[in-house]
This record gives structure tokens, sequence and C-alpha cells, in this order.
């Protein structure tokens, strides 16, 4: 019975804690007094309940980003911030993403569960991440490594869709799971002197292998990526430095013009892709293959056309290394209005200007980019991983 009073507790020492580190910037700041538990861990077999295997939250680097292999389905994404005119300062700042990793491991442990978890962590996962003015209190100039330039349709957008403090990342295949998850880290963040939320999206997938799923306008996405474990420490992870371990994401969030793309035909509709909706490259060849970018017809008109998706994004043009990509579809819903669908495009890399070039050619020569209309996006640095010796955070912050 004292375990499972342990939670309500906790979280009211939570509350507490966030309150006195947002208003004196004190060491002890967010999650101080959260508890501890062993590290998550993994099992062999699948789980019969389709709610997943458990993904360890602890190692050299954080899981959701190559760890599960097929991202989750359900997603919630937060971004947070702090309040107008106040600033954590490193210490605070150390102890929050402490306790927030001690929080995530008590969350995910597989063996003995967390009382709040009543089935079991599934395959949970939370990515935490900072932004731009955190990664520069950690290391000056560091930020500048995860701002993004503006893009088409960034002007339009203000200033608290465009950045943010700190970054949940919670995924499950149990729809219910990241919700709940959500609102118990929101339980130890925000309150009347704590973070403020300034962005959340609910998103989902289609079932499937691999990083490769529809997405809302019919095509399938996805499907080039780093290709192992060589490709991944080329064009994702950061190999030095005290974010080692970690990597840049970017998410932007979008909603599609899916009318407009469905009153095209078949064919104009794979023009402006570059594949079928099966996946086959209009240039020939696998629906998990590459697009042969030189193929042309014998009246010398390349198959997969200049201004397709396919041909835009392709990193040849922009010499860069492959990008890990995930795609989640959204809906945007409002009273008295009907539903559009929308995507949250998200990215990891080791350079935030490996995506930047790629979405300043799309901006120029993509014609998908005239049914995808920006309305949230943020680049944020994905802090190296932790351990039940090493805390979230430490070799940026000190702690």
């Amino acid at each position: 019975m004292e375990e499972e009073r342990r939670p309500a507790t906790t979280r009211r020492r939570l509350l507490a804690g966030s309150a006195a580190g947002l208003a004196v910037g004190g060491a002890g700041g967010l999650w101080a007094g959260s508890r501890t538990a062993d590290d998550a861990g993994t099992t062999p077999d699948a789980s019969a309940d389709g709610r997943g295997v458990p993904v360890a939250a602890t190692g050299n680097r954080q899981a959701g980003v190559d760890r599960p292999a097929t991202p989750p389905r359900q997603l919630s994404f937060v971004v947070l911030g702090e309040p107008a005119g106040t600033r954590l300062d490193r210490a605070a700042v150390a102890a929050l993403l402490a306790g927030l990793g001690e929080e995530i491991r008590a969350l995910t442990a597989a063996g003995t569960p967390d009382p709040r978890m009543p089935d079991g962590p599934g395959n949970l996962t939370v990515q935490v991440g900072i932004g731009a003015a955190w990664a520069d209190l950690a290391a000056p100039g560091l930020g500048d490594r995860v701002r993004l330039p503006a893009f088409r349709g960034s002007d339009a957008l203000p200033d608290h869709l465009r950045d943010g403090d700190l970054v949940l990342a919670v995924a499950a295949d149990d729809p219910a799971l990241p919700d709940h998850v959500v609102d118990l880290l929101l339980a130890g963040l925000t309150g009347p002197e704590g973070l403020r939320v300034r962005w959340v999206q609910r998103a989902f997938r289609s079932p499937g292998e691999g990083a490769v799923v529809r997405n809302p306008l019919g095509f399938r996405d996805g499907i080039v990526q780093p290709a192992d474990a060589a490709a991944m420490d080329e064009g994702v992870w950061l190999a030095d430095g005290p974010a080692a371990g970690g990597t840049i994401g970017v998410v932007r969030r979008f909603a599609l013009a899916a009318a407009a793309f469905g009153a095209l035909d078949a064919d104009a509709r794979a023009a402006v892709i570059g594949r079928r909706a099966d996946g086959t490259p209009l240039s020939g060849g696998d629906p998990d293959g590459e697009v042969d970018l030189t193929a042309k017809t014998p009246h010398g008109e390349y198959l997969v056309p200049a201004d397709s998706h396919a041909r835009a994004a392709h990193p040849s043009f922009t010499g860069s290394p492959l990008m890990a990509r995930r795609s989640y579809a959204i809906r945007i819903d409002g009273d008295g209005t009907a539903p559009q669908p929308g995507l949250l495009f998200w990215s990891f890399q080791n350079d935030v200007r490996i995506f930047a070039r790629t979405q300043q050619r799309m901006d120029r020569v993509d014609r998908l980019m005239d049914f995808a209309t920006p309305t949230a996006e943020l680049g944020y640095l994905v802090l190296p991983g932790f351990t039940a010796d090493r805390a979230l955070g430490a070799g940026l912050f000190g702690s």
C-alpha cells in the first residue's frame, strides 16, 4: 500500500520543486525529489497484447531516434518554454534534466513497472531535447547548431511556434499511453511558476516495418534512410564535444491541402511525388528502391520530373549525408469545421544545415510544397544518453 501512495506524493513534490526552480533558479530546480527506479530493460518476446516490447531508456544514446527500429505508432510531441522574463541558470537546468531522466527511468522500467504504469510501459520511449537558448547556456555557440533559418511560410508563424526550451517526444503503440505519460511529466514541469507549454501535437502512424509509412496524401514516405550504423554515424549522431551521443532534431508541422492534391489524377499525383502510390519510382525499379535521376523518356524528358519531391529532396543536389526521417499523420480538428489532414515531419541529423539546405531547395523547386503549409517548426538538440550513474544532460551542464 505504501508503494501505491508514492506516485501522488512524488507529483506534489515535483510541483513544489518546479515553483522553486523557476522562481529563484536554484539548484533544486524542477523534478527535485523525483524517485528512482531500475533501468528499463528489454524482453526477447513480442508482447501478446500488441503494446510492443519494452525499450531501454538508458545508454550512450537516448531511445526514440534509432530504437525501436520501427517507430511507435502514437506520438505526443510537446514543446515547452520558460515564462516571459524568466531565465533558468545552469544549475537549475541541470537539476531539471537530471530529475526528468530519473522520472523517465521509472516510467519505462520493464522488470518492476512503476505503479503509475499498471500495464507496464509497452514500447514507450520518451525523448528529451533542448532548444537553442538552453543549448547556448550549456556551451556558448551551441545554439547556433540547432537554430533553423526561415523557410517558405515561416514568416507567418508567431515566435512561440518557432522556439522552445524543452522538448518531450513521447511515443508508444498503445494509443492511451503517450497522453498518460505526458500528463505525468507535465505535472512536474508546469504550474504557477513552471514552464509554459508552447505547442503540443498528437500524431499517429499506420502499422508497418521500419521507418516507411503511408502519409496522409496516400503515398509511402520515409523510403530512403541511413542504411546502417556507419551511415548513422556519418549523418545523424554528434561524434564529439559535450553533446556527443546526441543528435539535432528538426520538427515541422504542416496542414495539407489534401482535397486539392486528391483532385489531381493518379499520374499527376505521382508526378508531384516522383513515385507511384505503391512506392515504385517513376524511373522504374523496386518500391523501396532509389530513384534514378538520370532516367529519361525517348524524347529526352526526365522520368522523375524536375519539380517532383523525390528529385527536389534528393541529397545528391545538396551534397548531404542522409537524415533519419520520421513522418506522422495528424488531424486538424475544430468545432463547426471539417477536419483537415496534416503531417508532422521529424528528422535527425548531426548538422542543422543538412536539413536547411534540403528544405531551402524544396522551397524553390518542390511542387509538393504547394500542398503543404507550415504551422509550427523547431530545431533542437536531442540530449546524449544517460544511465543510473550519469544524469540526463550531465555532459552538457556539468551535474
